[in-house]
């Protein structure tokens, strides 16, 4: 059972904390999880290539393995609103299952294999990104778009909140995709280093990549105004947006630092520097449509975030294995929590 550690919700009050709700252990280790829109059904991507799906209720906690992928899965994403999730494994293949975990199609988007997916806002097209090679396929796994290859193996993929963009970030440039009505124009958001990760803010106003060179870059999209965030001590491998947009989480290392893009941005301020890991912070996730960020790291620590109403973490939990995935419910209220270990945890969010 994860150890809970002393945190500014025991000192300041008023603040909510992770209660741990139930726990199981799979026989692989949690490489991701993802949650269907009830809530309560979800999926869990195992680091050696097992597939599992489960549910949580008040009464019940289960996870079943179901099917798996040669030599580990990659990715697991739930279509949102639907009832199929899907995996990328190092096989190269990509995987949907229906919500209970049966297999409904396996397929080889290229010869190369496949790296990345991601579903759109609606759940109506799957992004896949095959080395070079960006693909739009159906919710049903047929065929709707090739784009033109990117000039160096693609690093990460995501669509904006509207569902009109789809980013992929690679070495030298983040390529962001319109979709509108089908006709497909793509503009490039060019920066001379590897762009490893890519994030939409949900207004839509800002584009953001963390960087191989220790650094942040962001293009505001409704100009021709960019902005880089330097100082980090090693590459920035995650970057994410606060639900209201205010706030750009990025993580390098065991540096957890947030711009904040309220008032006139983030440009010539200070940021928010939250501390407390001791090793490589593997994972992390904002609250859907709350202010909280989770964080978990190799030092075996959950830790959850209010940005810019406290500097230290208002909960933290000790593991038993490095942390290695997090992921909110749609309901905001509920935290699956992964370790190396196989170790799958369930925490609610409440006010004591």
């Amino acid at each position: 059972m994860p150890e809970r550690q002393p945190s500014a919700s025991d000192v300041a009050g008023g603040f909510p904390i992770l209660d741990e709700r139930a726990e199981l252990e799979l026989d692989d280790y949690v490489a991701g999880i993802t949650w269907a829109a009830d809530s309560s059904r979800f999926a869990v991507a195992g680091g050696e290539g097992k597939v599992f799906a489960g549910r949580y209720a008040a009464a019940a906690f289960n996870a079943n393995s179901v099917g798996e992928h040669l030599l580990g899965v990659l990715t697991v994403a739930w279509q949102p609103g639907g009832e199929a999730f899907a995996t990328v494994g190092q096989d190269g293949s990509v995987t949907l299952w229906n919500g209970e975990g049966a297999e409904l199609k396996r397929w080889r988007p290229a010869a190369t294999g496949t790296e990345h997916l991601a579903f759109s806002p609606d759940g109506k097209l799957l992004a896949t990104a095959s080395g070079r090679t960006v693909k739009l396929w159906s919710s049903a796994g047929e065929l709707v778009h090739e784009f033109a290859a990117a000039p160096k193996p693609v690093a990460a993929l995501s669509f904006d909140k509207a569902g009109h963009s789809l980013g992929a970030a690679t070495t030298g440039e983040v390529a962001v995709h319109r979709l509108d009505g089908g006709k497909y124009q793509t503009r490039r958001y060019l920066w001379d280093a590897p762009c490893l990760t890519v994030s939409f803010s949900p207004n839509g106003k800002v584009l953001a990549a963390g960087v191989a060179d220790g650094s942040v870059h962001f293009w505001y999209l409704n100009s021709a105004k960019d902005s880089q965030m330097r100082g980090y001590g090693t590459r920035v491998a995650w970057t994410g947006f606060s639900s209201n947009s205010r706030y750009l989480g990025t993580c390098a290392g065991t540096d957890l630092i947030v711009w904040d893009f309220g008032g006139k941005g983030p440009e010539g301020s200070k940021p928010i520097q939250l501390t407390g890991h001791t090793d490589r912070i593997e994972c992390l996730a904002w609250q859907p449509n709350g202010p909280y960020l989770v964080s978990g790291g190799r030092d075996w620590r959950i830790s959850l975030w209010c940005p810019g109403k406290a500097s230290q973490a208002l909960d933290a939990h000790l593991a038993s294995a490095e942390v290695t995935a997090v992921s909110w419910a749609p309901n905001g209220s509920l935290l699956a929590v992964g370790e190396k270990s196989g170790r799958l945890t369930i925490f609610e969010l409440v006010t004591p």
